[in-house]
């Protein structure tokens, strides 16, 4: 995660007052299994839904406005 954080701060796109390893710790723990077994699994989410919502979630929390 360490190196797609360090690959997503070459584009110039990620929030500045994220570290590298901050934006790598909220990729590491929203990409976790267990999160998919909760809400697609447990709660009943399509892995669509899931997906979106992921990519919405980390687009409104790593990236700038």
């Amino acid at each position: 995660m360490r190196l797609f954080a360090a690959d997503l701060r070459g584009t110039g796109e990620l929030r500045d007052d994220l570290t590298d390893d901050q934006v790598a710790d909220i990729i590491w723990s929203m990409n976790a299994a267990e999160y998919w077994d909760l809400l697609v699994r447990e709660r009943g989410w399509r892995p669509e839904q899931f997906r979106d919502w992921l990519i919405d979630a980390w687009t409104r929390t790593l990236l700038r406005p």
